[in-house]
C-alpha cells in the first residue's frame, strides 16, 4: 500500500523486510554501524549496542545517549507513527534515522558517510546522474534499517497496521533511476518466506 506524503520534509515510500543483518561498510572501508534482526532488532557500533528491541515488552531501548533520547530511555513500538530517513544538503554526507510518535520526534542514529563527489557546487545544484548513483549506494544501508524498523513496528501494532516510511527526495525511485533499479533487484531477490501478506513492503 502506498502511503501519502505528509509535511515531514521527506517523501514516503513502501518497504518490506529484506535481510537478517548487515554493517554499513562499502567495499573495504571501515564500518560505523550495523544491525541484526535476531533475537530482536539491534543496532550496534564498534563500541557496542546502540539500540535494542525488547521482544518481551514490545519496546525499543536506547543504549547510547542521543540528544532528546537519553541513555536507557524506552520507546514503545506501538506508539511509533512513522519512520524517516533524512539526508543533509550537498555533499549529502550526513544521514539521519528517526521515528515519530504522536508527541515527539526521536533521532535514533546519525551517520556520516564519505562522498567522492565535489563539495564545491552550490547546495541547491541538482545532482548529476553519477551523483545520484553514489547517493543510492551511500544510503542503501540506512534505508534497509528504516525498512526493518517499519517491519517490526507494524508487527507490534493493532492488527499489524502498517506505518509509513519517509525518505529524502533524492532517494525516491521515481526521481533516482539507480534507486528504482536497486528496488527492482530487492523485489526479485527477497525470499518468499519473508513476504508477509499484510506488512512487507519495499523501499
Amino acid at each position: 500500500a502506498v502511503v501519502s506524503t505528509q509535511s515531514t520534509g521527506v517523501d514516503s515510500v513502501e518497504c518490506r523486510v529484506i535481510s537478517s543483518g548487515e554493517v554499513d561498510s562499502i567495499g573495504s572501508e571501515d564500518w560505523n554501524y550495523g544491525y541484526v534482526m535476531e533475537p530482536g532488532f539491534t543496532l550496534f557500533s564498534p563500541e557496542g549496542k546502540v539500540l535494542e528491541q525488547n521482544t518481551q515488552n514490545k519496546e525499543l531501548v536506547q543504549l547510547h545517549s542521543r540528544p532528546g533520547f537519553p541513555l536507557g530511555q524506552k520507546l514503545w513500538l506501538k506508539d511509533i507513527e512513522n519512520v524517516f530517513v533524512d539526508l543533509s544538503p550537498r555533499p549529502w554526507n550526513i544521514q539521519t534515522l528517526g521515528v515519530r510518535t504522536l508527541s515527539e520526534q526521536v533521532i535514533l542514529l546519525q551517520n556520516e558517510r564519505k562522498f567522492a563527489m565535489s563539495e564545491e557546487e552550490d547546495e541547491d545544484t541538482e545532482p548529476t546522474h553519477e551523483e545520484l548513483g553514489e547517493i543510492m549506494v551511500n544510503t542503501e544501508w540506512i534505508v534497509k534499517v528504516a525498512a526493518q524498523l517499519v517491519y517490526i513496528t507494524s508487527k507490534n501494532r493493532f492488527k499489524n497496521a502498517a506505518i509509513p516510511l519517509y525518505v529524502p527526495r533524492l532517494v525516491q525511485a521515481d526521481l533516482n533511476p539507480w534507486v528504482a533499479m536497486r528496488n527492482s533487484l530487492w523485489q526479485n531477490d527477497t525470499p518468499d518466506k519473508l513476504q508477509d501478506s499484510q506488512n512487507n513492503y519495499i523501499p
